[in-house]
């Protein structure tokens, strides 16, 4: 489906989800919980979605290269070409490059460094290309990496080492700078901090959620207690997830993430005093866990260092909720400065309503593009 396509079917299912919302409310009895300066905001934020992202609310993951220090002996029989000289004084290292799939195409990354590379093997799957290529790095072992073609995307790539000596250590190639300096002694930030930090940003549709938590509170107290119970069931079920403790299909849950936004923006129009309103910290809890699944979905892409799992997972989550917090402080700040209090009740009813209506109908979109992922392949 193309994004023209795209296009129309959203505002198709925008108009539908505002006609069924507005004749389920009651007539003008919109008891704003927020002011109307919030509503123009996420009018904003949803237009922009529907306008730059339309049918990729989660798909944006960062490529993941893999280097495995190998002795000689493995080393000499990965190669079976002789393209590579082996001797005993040189590095080498095993190369695992997984690009992702982004809006159905490849991303035609290609793996730099200082060493001499062979291509040893090639895989493709629905989801992401995996190229493993044998480096041989001579007497001065493994000083520069780059990914090329990672300027034209908007994602990272998540660079893990493994040693012989059994060290191990994680970088982040950016967009930005695409070129990594081993030997550098500059200070960077963990990569897996900035991993779950992008995630959260990038994320639509958990930051859609969590604009619409807003939407049920409007206390500073409510809202911390609506945010800290989001906090608390997404990481328990991403700890529990990416341990290994149980694994869940990804499909199933980022329609079920979809749903969750679209169930809230339809209590939030109809402004029934639903199970929702009387308790919205129970039921940022209750999606809280699902939506913990999803970001365990994207970390099992790169996955976690053998060494250091359990810190790598504190980092990822620790990134994750500073982007959270910075979105909401974000929000709270901008009410804070747009100057639309004076505006007439039935205008500030109209705008109240509007980025519900345009986040519903984008979420509802999402919906049936996961719902028919999964259901298609089963019918076809």
């Amino acid at each position: 489906m193309n994004a023209f396509s795209s296009m129309l079917l959203i505002i198709r299912l925008t108009t539908l989800f505002s006609a069924r919302s507005f004749l389920c409310a009651p007539p003008i009895t919109y008891r704003a919980r927020l002011t109307a300066s919030t509503a123009v905001l996420l009018c904003l934020v949803g237009l922009g979605l529907v306008i730059g992202s339309p049918a990729h609310a989660h798909e944006i993951r960062p490529a993941y290269l893999k280097l495995t220090q190998l002795s000689v002996n493995d080393a000499a029989s990965m190669t079976t070409t002789g393209e590579l000289a082996i001797s005993s004084t040189s590095v080498f290292f095993e190369a695992s490059l997984r690009q992702p799939q982004i809006d159905g195409r490849f991303l035609g990354l290609d793996l730099a460094t200082n060493c001499a590379a062979q291509l040893t093997s090639a895989s493709l799957s629905s989801e992401a290309l995996i190229e493993v290529y044998l480096l041989s790095c001579g007497d001065d072992s493994l000083q520069k990496i780059e990914i090329l073609g990672l300027d034209r995307t908007m994602i990272d790539a998540l660079v893990s080492i493994t040693r012989l000596d059994g060290s191990d250590s994680n970088h982040l190639i950016t967009a930005q700078e695409t070129s990594l300096d081993l030997g550098s002694d500059s200070t960077v930030l963990p990569a897996y901090l900035l991993v779950g930090f992008e995630h959260l940003v990038l994320g639509y549709d958990h930051i859609l959620f969590v604009l619409m938590l807003l939407y049920l509170v409007s206390k500073p107290r409510q809202i911390f207690w609506v945010v800290s119970s989001f906090t608390l069931a997404h990481s328990l079920t991403l700890a529990l997830s990416a341990l290994d403790v149980f694994i869940v299909a990804q499909r199933p849950i980022e329609a079920a993430i979809a749903a969750s936004i679209v169930l809230l923006a339809y209590e939030i129009l109809t402004d029934r005093r639903s199970f929702s309103h009387r308790f919205p910290s129970l039921v940022a809890f209750s999606f809280g866990l699902i939506h913990g699944l999803g970001f365990a979905g994207a970390l099992s892409e790169i996955g976690l260092p053998e060494g250091s799992r359990f810190s790598a997972l504190l980092l990822f989550n620790i990134g994750i909720e500073m982007g959270q917090i910075a979105i909401v402080m974000g929000v709270l700040i901008a009410l804070r400065l747009l100057p639309l209090r004076r505006l007439s009740l039935p205008t500030q009813a109209w705008l109240r309503s509007a980025p519900a209506v345009v986040i519903g109908g984008v979420a509802s979109y999402w919906f049936l593009e996961r719902a028919f992922a999964i259901v298609l392949p089963l019918i076809s």
